[in-house]
């Protein structure tokens, strides 16, 4: 089968949607399917074609168009998608974005493709209603999956005539080589992991983090990724007075397990997100044996099980979040046996063999039916 993969962001770009979208290529392709993945440009700096790892990769600037109102870039977008359809032949088309200039040149070249077309919506958090560019989208495609129950709800209140072609399916992640280390109490760290983006509410870890270093905490705090919020949040460590016991590491790779080696220093993952449809971070972290943390938001609840795998707060609370922090860090025993518990069902959970699985018969069973009409 030929699959056309579709997104925003996509390798070198890193983040929990990329990443659970190359292994997802990578993994197609390991079972003989071949795709090719079109993509944002991210920077001038990124080559707009290339083969890495096996993947055709083609990256236009689509954001040009709408951001600088550059009518150049439609025409060489137009001649690709042209040759892809009459030369590449895809027999599915998986859109795996609802955001940016990408979108919109699906939406507008969508009579083009005649081929069976499933989105994954990522993140359907609409608190001021849809927008017509994603209703749109919405309404063209023929099938809309959501990766968690949360958003499979959120999207079928939004879209209730749509309830008839959406579904859910979860992210899968390989699982990792790397093998966990003890949790460390002397001293312990507590680990702030993902993109510096003002959803993460790292904000509300810093907090929580100050309060603990009042108590007499001999804690210190890691915060690893990298992001818009960096210098604001560099601003606050100083002005909460905690920047001695505080170390940005910046970006960290996915694909060589830094992820995973980031969170083996840990103690517990703090996850203070106010938006979250799933939380990859919580399932990473789970599989190397860490308590989570987490907002009671999202998909969140579908990975941190209160009291066993970890602890749900109510979002942009520092004093409940401190006193979750406190919690783990005054009962050791309980927050290793936590751990144990998030590593067994975090390594039986959510893999990517299982993710492959659906989208692989998704994608047959739909081509199969375009075939017979």
């Amino acid at each position: 089968m030929k699959i056309l993969f579709w997104a925003d962001g996509f390798w070198p770009r890193i983040g929990g949607t990329e990443t659970q979208g190359f292994q997802f290529v990578c993994g197609m392709q390991q079972r003989g399917h071949l795709c090719t993945v079109l993509a944002q440009k991210d920077h001038a700096g990124m080559k707009e074609e290339e083969i890495y790892q096996g993947i055709q990769i083609q990256r236009f600037d689509f954001g040009a168009l709408i951001e600088n109102r550059d009518l150049k870039t439609i025409r060489p977008i137009k001649a690709y998608l042209e040759w892809l359809v009459e030369e590449f032949k895809p027999d599915v088309l998986y859109l795996n974005t609802l955001g940016n200039g990408s979108a919109f040149f699906f939406l507008l070249f969508r009579k083009m493709f005649r081929m069976p077309v499933i989105i994954t919506v990522h993140a359907p958090y609409y608190p001021e209603g849809i927008p017509p560019l994603v209703e749109q989208i919405c309404d063209s495609v023929d099938w809309i999956y959501c990766a968690s129950n949360w958003g499979l709800s959120a999207m079928e209140k939004v879209l209730p005539q749509h309830k008839n072609k959406m579904g859910m399916i979860y992210y899968g992640l390989s699982l990792p080589t790397l093998e966990p280390t003890p949790l460390p109490f002397s001293p312990p760290t507590v680990l702030l992991l993902g993109r510096l983006s003002s959803e993460k509410g790292f904000e509300i870890g810093i907090e929580a983090f100050s309060l603990l270093k009042k108590s007499g905490s001999n804690a210190r705090l890691l915060i690893a990724g990298e992001g818009d919020e960096r210098p604001f949040l560099e601003y606050l460590v100083n002005r909460l007075d905690v920047r001695a016991y505080t170390q940005f590491t910046g970006n960290i790779p996915r694909q060589d397990e830094g992820v995973y080696s980031v969170i083996n220093q840990s103690t517990f993952v703090v996850m203070p997100s106010n938006f979250e449809a799933f939380g990859l971070v919580a399932l990473e972290s789970m599989r190397m044996g860490r308590p989570v943390i987490a907002s009671n938001v999202g998909g969140l609840p579908e990975i941190v099980l209160d009291n066993e795998r970890g602890l749900l707060v109510p979002p942009n609370d520092p004093i409940a979040f401190f006193e979750a922090m406190k919690k783990l860090l005054d009962h050791p025993k309980s927050t290793l046996e936590m751990g144990i518990k998030a590593r067994t069902w975090g390594t039986k959970t959510f893999l990517l063999q299982e993710n492959l699985d659906r989208y692989e018969r998704l994608f047959q069973d739909s081509h199969s039916c375009l075939q017979s009409v």
